[in-house]
């Protein structure tokens, strides 16, 4: 099993321009406590909800400092490396890249839990 075959269709990513109340309107509507942020097909990062919540949510999230990494896992990689990055950053989303860096889609550790 490959991180490709687990990405969600419902999660979609967020734009610098959304504001934190989106962000965090979805993070409840979804469970998630992340969301990747995405400008076209880049994927520029994930924001958490300690990041919302430490901004002024009618803020745009473009003004947000991130606290996470850039974490993402590629298009072909296995289960047991989604799980791990998953894990060590206690994520409930990651996303997905292919070769060029473009933003696939996210696998949310639900996924991952129910396969």
């Amino acid at each position: 099993m490959v991180a490709e075959s687990l990405i969600s269709t419902e999660i979609i990513p967020l734009q610098t321009a959304d504001f934190g109340a989106t962000a965090l309107e979805m993070m409840g509507e979804f469970y998630v406590r992340h969301l990747p942020i995405v400008n076209n097909k880049e994927l520029l990062g994930l924001v958490s909800e300690n990041d919302i919540l430490d901004y002024d949510v009618n803020e745009a999230i473009g003004a947000y400092s991130l606290s996470l990494a850039r974490p993402y896992v590629h298009r072909g990689e296995h289960l047991y490396e989604v799980m791990r990055i998953l894990a060590e950053q206690r994520l409930t989303v990651i996303p997905v890249v292919d070769k060029a860096h473009n933003y696939l889609g996210v696998v949310t550790l639900e996924a991952v839990l129910q396969y």
